[in-house]
């Protein structure tokens, strides 16, 4: 915080001023060598003027007896003289006016009669007395803050661009879209000099969740987040005097999320220079979450199917695969459903292939609305869907595959009254099956559940036994 301005009523102003008056004239010198010496002595001062915004002499006790121009950064230079010269120092150290040898452009903090800090580069010289002692000081100094806030300015500026550029090489040597966000996170505790970063998603019900961290739990300050606007840096205080910085980054149409990162309670708050950064990381936050967004959905596209957006054969089997528990040790049991439309081809011929799909879509959400997040449903190609209910035993998976074939014929989204054939297979829990072992079982009970006329559903043979008698 810069100091008040000093008031002229100090107590080390009180004292009457002594005043720096013209030498009488030198006895003995003619009136023309006196005017000359006088003009000499104007020359001189005037040279001291140009060249320096302040010129000084100082005692032996550091008291100011000689000061120029009329006005000194502000103060009146009468005012000053008699006074110790360091009381103009905003700091200790270093005192210019302190020294006994000889100084070159030495700088120093000083304090304006507006209560502002100037910087001025000193020159300063002893004084000797004719014995040779120490007599005061000499000196003139330059008013040099405008260089100085111009070379602080250069070098936050360079701090920032070192900073950038170290975040956006360790991104690019990231390579891979997921492996960006994870290094963007760990950088930035270091180089903004904070406790913890994290990525937060703003869902369209207004709720908040993390979506990534790096370092320390945000969940608390979740709550007392501030509205975002644009994506300019948003600086606020958390719940218990937390400092908060908030960049927010459309993603996508309706997907905005935001880098939040914070400091302890009593931690200073963020600096011009970390301001800074954070706006010029906005773009740089753009590209990584864009990319994090796009590889999702990549990532989203490859595991579904297109028309009905249910996991595709492949990453269904997979994921069956992992439920199952492997061929050797087995898993917690559930059961399949493999659904085929009967009458998919029909439609096709007779509405068109564009009501052949509005059946598949129908069917499909269906499928999504009847299950539990637990569950597994994907389109397996065709007209053929399956369901793994997981955990489930024989009493809740035929009671699903009857209850499904009534609601299937209830769907009002088509123009045409739509059944399917549904082959049930029990895996218990424990007993090793392959997913295509599986999926062969459920393919032999749909396809005599097709062969009575569709429209129903069969209980496939047990692991190693016969097929069972539709319920």
């Amino acid at each position: 915080m810069q100091p008040a301005p000093l008031a002229m009523t100090h107590p080390a102003l009180e004292e009457q001023p002594m005043t720096a008056t013209a030498p009488p004239p030198r006895a003995g010198l003619p009136p023309a060598a006196h005017g000359t010496l006088l003009e000499s002595r104007q020359r001189w001062r005037d040279f001291a003027a140009l060249s320096a915004d302040f010129a000084f002499e100082t005692d032996t006790e550091g008291r100011i007896t000689f000061a120029m121009p009329e006005a000194v950064l502000g103060w009146p230079s009468s005012a000053l003289l008699g006074h110790p010269a360091n009381w103009l120092l905003l700091q200790p150290e270093p005192d210019p006016f302190a020294l006994t040898h000889e100084v070159r452009d030495l700088r120093a903090w000083l304090r304006r009669a507006d209560g502002e800090a100037a910087c001025l580069s000193f020159n300063v010289a002893p004084l000797a007395t004719l014995e040779g002692g120490f007599a005061g000081l000499r000196g003139t100094a330059r008013d040099v803050t405008a260089e100085m806030r111009e070379i602080e300015a250069q070098a936050s500026a360079l701090r920032r661009a070192l900073a950038v550029q170290a975040l956006v090489r360790r991104v690019r040597e990231a390579a891979l879209a997921p492996r960006m966000l994870p290094a963007l996170m760990r950088l930035l505790p270091a180089a903004i000099g904070c406790v913890g970063a994290a990525v937060i998603a703003y869902d369209a019900d207004g709720q908040i969740r993390v979506t990534h961290r790096e370092d320390g739990d945000p969940s608390g300050l979740l709550a007392c987040l501030p509205r975002l606007e644009g994506t300019r840096p948003i600086f606020a205080e958390g719940p218990e005097g937390e400092r908060l910085a908030l960049v927010a980054q459309p993603v996508g149409a309706k997907d905005t999320q935001a880098l939040l990162v914070w400091r302890e309670p009593g931690a200073p708050p963020f600096d011009e220079d970390e301001r800074h950064l954070l706006s010029v990381l906005s773009d740089l936050l753009a590209v990584v979450l864009g990319n994090h967004v796009l590889l999702r959905e990549l990532e989203r596209q490859a595991r579904t199917e297109p028309l009905t957006g249910l996991l595709n054969r492949r990453s269904f089997l997979e994921e069956l695969s992992r439920r199952l528990g492997g061929p050797r040790r087995g898993g917690r049991g559930g059961v399949l459903l493999f659904l085929d439309l009967d009458n998919l081809k029909p439609i096709n011929d007779r509405l068109g292939h564009d009501a052949g799909d509005a059946a598949l879509v129908a069917l499909a959400g269906l499928l999504a609305r009847s299950f539990r997040p637990c569950d597994l449903a994907a389109r397996c190609g065709g007209d053929e869907f399956a369901v793994w209910l997981d955990g489930a035993g024989e009493g809740v998976g035929t009671a699903r595959a009857a209850a499904l074939c009534q609601e299937i014929a209830r769907l009002q989204e088509v123009p045409a009254r739509l059944s399917v054939s549904i082959g049930c297979a029990v895996v218990p829990p424990g007993v090793p099956e392959t997913p295509e072992a599986l999926l062969a079982r459920a393919d032999v009970a749909m396809y005599a559940a097709k062969h009575d006329g569709g429209n129903g559903w069969r209980l496939a043979a047990p692991v190693g036994g016969r097929e069972a008698d539709r319920a």
